[in-house]
């Protein structure tokens, strides 16, 4: 058997047309098999009909850009050819790991949007996000192996001008193949299952990743994810922008500001102390464990309809953006310099310091996550308050209770806006100190089959609770809860308990969009508590701030609306998806439409281009 086999060999390595043959076939297959690894793997994910693992349109774009890759590479001379090979190989294999490594960290597969946050995501990244189903590691391993086979069988010397020749033919044959696939296949597809609009949303802006990678194949979406996240379509004039201002201009114009009501200047000159939750859920507001916000709660403006959309993957981030803005930022295409360096003028910071208010913003994390240092100030607060500069130790950072050293910074003279970030109840869960502090004390208090995540969840929201109490009480102690307001919100759902599943039925919901109801609420002292039940979400905070505080914006350039005002009152999704409190469109369904719902659609839709436009343009450095 040995010598049959090292004659094979001989065989093999004597002969230059079979090595490289071999080579090529080894790179194609690893890269069919990737692609149709993942597809296989998560077929049940796509939330339709055109996404099946079936469905010949992805099998065609990946079957195009495997025989175009492998052409390519094969073009080279040996060395080149070696080195493309590995890169092209092992960055695949990467892809392909990283679509299933996030998917199970946040239920969605990978973009290149995310990587201008990776920077704060990479340093959280736990070993239970590695639990991924044993498929996923045979393939990845397959796919290392096919890459080194590729490698090892490239022949020496170089190869006739009439085989490169041959080779060249097939990439103008495989880009010809992968764009009338777009228009023989893909877009009769999708308009056999969706309306015109629907097809436009789901490939053209990418609204969702998921059904994206399974309906289009790992590598059609990465080359057309890559070009949208980096403007390389703007870039080489293939989506042109020219009458783009202009149109702005009339959406604003044009755009109804919303009405004065009962509400306007109810709390104009009072200090604002915005809270921003992390993590902090509807179900864990229990008065086991978090019994200082329960009460907050109770006595508050409650919006029991609040919705946190996830537009960008940094979900903390998403949220912070948009409460202190008022702007929903581009799923694709952003840079942090949109963030740190375009102007805001219409920012709560800046629209308070213009009233003589002292801004201040305070988070655990250094002012280099999220480049928080430089776009908090950019957005109009004095500073951004890092846990170094508060002063708490490194081992401490990850228990809010520790942010009240900050207390004095964060109380001074009035009046003043101070944006608070916890961090507690952030994840991953599993050997944290938050919770071998409390998981005990959790875990007596609920029955002895809650799932192991969720008793993690309450330890992480009880620490989160002993901050919300202390600094209270303090506000209290000092007379400063009479002259200030409490607005506490979530930055999103409790994602990090690995399970959407779980926390759907926690919340009695049956959509992933819906699982994004989060907590929402605004506490003055002598304003009696009342839940409010208009859906809201997390663009209208700002203009309902403003309204509050009687500023002078009259909220035209803001997504969202007033919420006392009888504008707004609809939460829109990531997907372009939404729900008004009676109504929830699946913009990713079968479903017909009826003329009201396709002209909300247009109207939510105008909306969030609008926003990012406004963003992209750095529309308010014109003005």
């Amino acid at each position: 058997m040995k010598e049959k086999l090292l004659r094979c060999k001989d065989c093999i390595w004597s002969r230059d047309w079979l090595r490289e043959t071999l080579s090529g076939l080894c790179l194609f297959l690893t890269l069919v098999g990737l692609d149709g690894g993942l597809r296989l793997i998560y077929r049940g994910v796509g939330s339709t009909a055109a996404c099946s693992f079936r469905s010949p349109i992805p099998w065609i774009f990946t079957l195009c850009w495997a025989v175009m890759l492998t052409s390519l590479v094969r073009l080279l001379p040996y060395r080149g050819q070696r080195i493309a090979i590995r890169v092209v190989g092992w960055f695949n294999c990467t892809l392909f790991l990283a679509h299933a490594l996030l998917y199970k960290a946040k239920g969605t597969f990978f973009s290149f949007s995310i990587l201008i946050f990776a920077g704060d995501g990479f340093k959280f990244i736990d070993p239970s996000y590695l639990q991924v189903r044993k498929l996923v590691w045979i393939f990845f391993l397959c796919g290392l192996v096919g890459t080194h086979l590729a490698v090892i069988l490239v022949p020496p010397g170089r190869r006739s001008l009439r085989n490169r020749l041959i080779t060249l033919a097939a990439v103008p044959l495989c880009i010809l193949g992968i764009n009338l696939n777009v228009q023989l296949n893909l877009t009769s597809r999708l308009q056999i299952h969706f309306n015109i609009h629907q097809a436009s949303l789901l490939y053209e802006d990418f609204t969702s990743t998921n059904d994206c990678v399974l309906l289009a194949g790992m590598y059609q979406h990465a080359f057309r994810d890559f070009c949208l996240t980096y403007g390389v379509y703007d870039k080489f004039g293939m989506a042109g922008s020219g009458d783009t201002v202009k149109a702005l201009d009339a959406w604003y114009e044009g755009k109804e500001p919303d009405p004065d009501n009962q509400w306007t200047g109810r709390f104009a000159g009072k200090n604002i102390i915005l809270i921003q939750l992390e993590a902090i859920d509807t179900w864990m507001i229990d008065e086991r464990f978090m019994p200082n916000l329960y009460r907050i709660q109770q006595e508050s403006l409650d919006f029991t309809q609040h919705y946190t959309p996830l537009y960008l993957d940094a979900g903390t981030f998403n949220t912070e953006m948009i409460v202190n803005t008022g702007l929903v930022s581009p799923f694709t295409g952003s840079t942090s310099s949109m963030y740190s360096r375009n102007d805001y003028p219409d920012s709560l910071a800046h629209l308070l310091t213009a009233e003589g208010y002292t801004a201040r913003a305070f988070h655990r994390s250094g002012g280099d996550i999220y480049n928080r240092g430089v776009i908090h100030e950019n957005w109009g607060y004095e500073k951004y308050y890092s846990g170094a500069d508060m002063g708490i130790p490194d081992k401490e950072l990850d228990f809010d209770t520790e942010l009240m050293r900050a207390y004095d910074l964060m109380t001074p003279t009035q009046p003043f806006l101070t944006f608070i970030i916890t961090y507690s109840a952030h994840g991953p869960y599993a050997d944290s100190a938050v919770s071998e502090r409390y998981y005990d004390f959790a875990a007596e208090r609920l029955p002895a089959d809650t799932n192991e995540m969720m008793i993690h969840a309450y330890a992480h929201a009880y620490e989160t609770d002993l901050f919300l109490g202390q600094l209270y009480d303090r506000l209290e102690a000092d007379g400063l809860l009479e002259d200030s307001v409490l607005v506490l919100y979530a930055d999103h759902y409790d994602y990090y308990t690995l399970d959407d599943n779980l926390i759907m039925a926690a919340k009695d919901v049956w959509d992933k969009n819906l699982i994004t109801r989060t907590p929402f609420m605004i506490y003055e002292k002598n304003t009696p508590g009342q839940k409010i039940d208009k859906v809201t979400s997390s663009y209208d905070v700002l203009p309902t701030l403003v309204n509050l505080l009687g500023l002078d914006n009259d909220g035209r350039h803001y997504v969202g609306n007033d919420i006392f005002s009888e504008n707004g009152g609809y939460a829109i999704f990531a997907d372009y998806s939404w729900y008004d409190g009676e109504t929830y469109w699946n913009a990713l369904s079968e479903e017909t439409p009826s003329e009201a719902v396709t002209a909300r659609n247009e109207e939510l839709r105008k909306r969030l281009q609008m926003s990012w436009d406004t963003m992209r343009l750095n529309y308010f450095s014109r003005e």
